[in-house]
């Protein structure tokens, strides 16, 4: 297996899968293009050297644990938030609708009543 590991297909990873156990083992390169994993820089088209930080990453699990905590918390009230902004909307528009209602009904009434009272006016001056 002279072959770099980002060249292999499916074929060639199936019948030396030991030999890539072993080499990916306690990895000590990254490939920058495949992002694939060796212990040997050759194995790799473009290699980086990396290395890991084992008390690091728990820290940052913590971390990362809490900050997911918060942010659930953080997209639950966006979403309360947004819901209760709909519903406030639902509200206002009804309510606007009711006082465009209620302007014609007092309009309607006012014209209503100013013809009733012409009306008076005319059959009391008869009578």
């Amino acid at each position: 297996m002279a072959q770099r590991l980002c060249k292999l297909s499916r074929h060639d990873i199936t019948a030396s899968l030991s030999d890539i156990h072993r080499i990916v083992a306690a990895p000590k390169y990254l490939c920058r293009s495949c992002a694939r994993s060796s212990s040997d820089k050759k194995r790799l088209c473009k290699p980086q050297a990396f290395s890991v930080n084992a008390p690091v990453a728990k820290e940052s699990a913590t971390f990362d644990k809490s900050s997911k905590a918060a942010l659930k918390v953080a997209k639950k009230t966006l979403k309360a938030q947004k819901k209760y902004q709909k519903k406030l909307e639902k509200v206002l528009k009804k309510q606007r609708k009711l006082a465009k209602k209620q302007q014609a009904l007092q309009l309607k009434f006012a014209k209503l009543n100013q013809a009733t009272s012409s009306e008076y006016s005319l059959t009391s001056q008869y009578h």
